[in-house]
């Protein structure tokens, strides 16, 4: 069935933009936390600057259960298509905050 082929074709992207979001918001944790340690950056979610300011590998676990937990509702309900572009858009700023993260790293 041509409609059962395009859902399927429209799940694996959506699926590969969720695989996009959990390795760049890793990406974003190691870059700020390189940036933080060579005080260039400072992390601007008040809640994860006081888990980094705790200690860093609580800022990690905080940041992992968290981008667990929004992984795990994107493939819960992935058949939702307003929550597959809030995740497209979420994974294109990921890809910019990463990108200038490493920029500044390099450059600084």
């Amino acid at each position: 069935d041509i409609c059962l082929g395009r859902y399927r074709r429209v799940v694996m992207h959506v699926k590969g933009t969720i695989l996009a979001v959990g390795v760049l918001s890793v990406l974003d944790a190691l870059t700020t936390l390189m940036g933080v340690q060579r005080g260039i950056f400072f992390e601007a979610n008040p809640v994860l600057r006081s888990a980094l300011d705790a200690h860093p590998a609580w800022f990690l676990l905080l940041k992992g259960g968290l981008t667990f937990f929004w992984v795990g509702i994107m493939l819960r309900e992935i058949q939702r298509r307003w929550l597959a572009f809030l995740n497209f858009g979420l994974a294109i700023g990921y890809s910019l905050v990463v990108l200038r993260s490493i920029w500044l790293l390099l450059t600084a």
